[in-house]
């Protein structure tokens, strides 16, 4: 399994209680488009994923470090086996244009069903967290 880095460069950074909840909400609406896209494209070899994903559990916490964008992947097949390749953030010039990602570029650290984000980053999307409760995080 791959390390997270850790995805926070400042020291300021927002807890949003039960964020999880509305990012899935969103990623699920998204997910559809997506998968429409993936079949239109599957032609190229290639396949788009609209997050990644590292799990890791420090000190016992389950920590899920989510990165929202574009990660395209090559799709190979070797003797009957499907294998996935990562081609990196870029499109590939042969497929056509991928359905917006409301979230890109949002990077958060998911602790059950709340997020930890950046502050500046937080701002970029604090719409999307309207109404739910936020507290400053110790660093």
């Amino acid at each position: 399994m791959e390390e997270p880095v850790e995805p926070f460069k400042s020291e300021c950074r927002v807890r949003v209680f039960d964020g999880a909840k509305v990012l899935d909400r969103v990623l699920g609406d998204l997910k559809m488009a997506i998968y429409e896209y993936n079949s239109r494209i599957k032609y190229t070899g290639f396949y788009l994923k609209p997050v990644h994903k590292v799990y890791k559990s420090p000190g016992g916490v389950r920590r899920v470090y989510e990165y929202y964008g574009r990660y395209w992947w090559r799709i190979t097949r070797k003797g009957g086996k499907v294998r996935f390749e990562y081609v990196g953030a870029s499109k590939p010039a042969k497929v056509e244009e991928p359905p917006d990602n409301p979230l890109e570029g949002l990077v958060v650290v998911r602790e059950g069903e709340d997020v930890i984000v950046e502050c500046s980053v937080y701002e970029r999307f604090k719409t999307f967290f309207e109404g739910l409760k936020t507290s400053s995080e110790p660093v």
